[in-house]
């Protein structure tokens, strides 16, 4: 089968398109045909950082997947060949506590396809892609092809706005990617009131209004924290999401959110951020850890999507081959680009 492969140069990382070992399903596993592969901005990010290892020599990378069953290992039900389907790409054990208690987002052992990150799991830039049964969700006929890999970033939003119990509040979102912009949307379906977006990029702040964010700030003309008192007030917002991962964006947070009010911590380009302990402390703030997505938050997102409650509206989506998966993951680094979101199709 071909695959984009990861691999490293002289010069740095490139993805290299290659003829590879197709997989085979084993007992309990689903090998499924990709029909569209999504870049993360983890992706993005991974697979420039030349130094890093979270995108590694040798890696196919994606983990927003979307396909066709191919084939089944033994054991396997309920997915028949040709079913059209959503991979979530955790890969978790199942016998932890966490898996126990159904917090599949923090299994003790969890590994993600398409990470070289506490092991080597390949993803879904390439033809074929092995998961487990478990992993793997009927697609609903109003679910599009180009729709499916998105299930994942907006059960990601879906598990954010759970952990912070969002329903009427007034509420921030710092960074309008795809995820800032898949909460925006997900808000805006349950009513919430006040949703306020901040982003560098005018094109995704026009996005976000379009999306049901009832304001916008652009942080680099005005002070973010000072702008929010102005729209909701001087105690300031009720919840704050992070979703940039920069520690000028969790600082903003911390200054913009009220006394006693929440901050769900989602974004991390970097791995380490300096806060200011004495606002944390002085204004009795929540602080929400948020990573991946438990099985209901899948679910409710495959919802979602078919029943029109999100539609990812108004995002530019550009869809390429193999061949043009590096360009395309370069020219989404730019931070002048309007794209909100890279498909691959192995097939095109």
């Amino acid at each position: 089968m071909r695959a984009a492969v990861v691999t490293r140069t002289a010069q740095g990382k490139e993805l290299r398109v290659a003829e590879v070992a197709a997989p085979v399903p084993g007992e309990g596993q689903v090998l499924v045909r990709v029909t569209r592969a999504g870049i993360c901005g983890s992706d993005t990010h991974g697979f420039l950082d030349d130094a890093g290892t979270a995108r590694g020599d040798g890696l196919i990378m994606s983990h927003e997947i979307g396909g066709m069953v191919a084939a089944v290992g033994a054991g396997v039900t309920g997915l028949p060949v040709g079913a059209r389907v959503h991979v979530d790409p955790q890969v978790v054990c199942g016998r932890c506590e966490p898996c126990r208690s159904g917090w599949i987002s923090i299994c003790d052992h969890k590994r993600v396809l398409g990470s070289s990150l506490r092991g080597f799991v390949h993803g879904g830039l390439a033809e074929l892609v092995l998961v487990q049964a478990d992993a793997v969700y009927l697609l609903p006929d109003a679910v599009t092809d180009d729709q499916a890999p998105l299930i994942e970033p907006l059960a990601n939003a879906v598990h954010v706005l759970e952990r912070l119990q969002v329903t009427g509040q007034s509420v921030l979102v710092l960074g309008a990617g795809p995820l800032g912009l898949a909460m925006v949307e997900a808000m805006a379906s349950r009513g919430v009131p006040v949703i306020i977006v901040s982003d560098t990029s005018a094109a995704k702040r026009a996005i976000a209004a379009d999306a049901g964010a009832t304001a916008t700030i652009d942080p680099l003309a005005q002070d973010v924290p000072a702008r929010v008192r102005e729209l909701v007030g001087p105690a300031g917002i009720d919840i704050t999401i992070e979703a940039v991962g920069i520690e000028v964006t969790y600082r903003q947070a911390i200054e913009a959110t009220r006394k006693r009010g929440s901050i769900g911590f989602f974004g991390a380009v970097a791995a380490e951020v300096s806060l200011p302990l004495l606002p944390i402390l002085h204004k009795e703030l929540h602080l929400v850890g948020c990573t991946g997505a438990n099985r209901a938050d899948i679910r409710l997102a495959l919802e979602m999507v078919a029943d029109g409650r999100v539609r990812f509206r108004g995002w530019p989506i550009r869809t390429v081959g193999l061949s043009e998966a590096e360009e395309a993951i370069r020219a989404l680094a730019d931070p002048q680009s309007r794209t909100v979101k890279v498909l691959v199709d192995p097939l095109r």
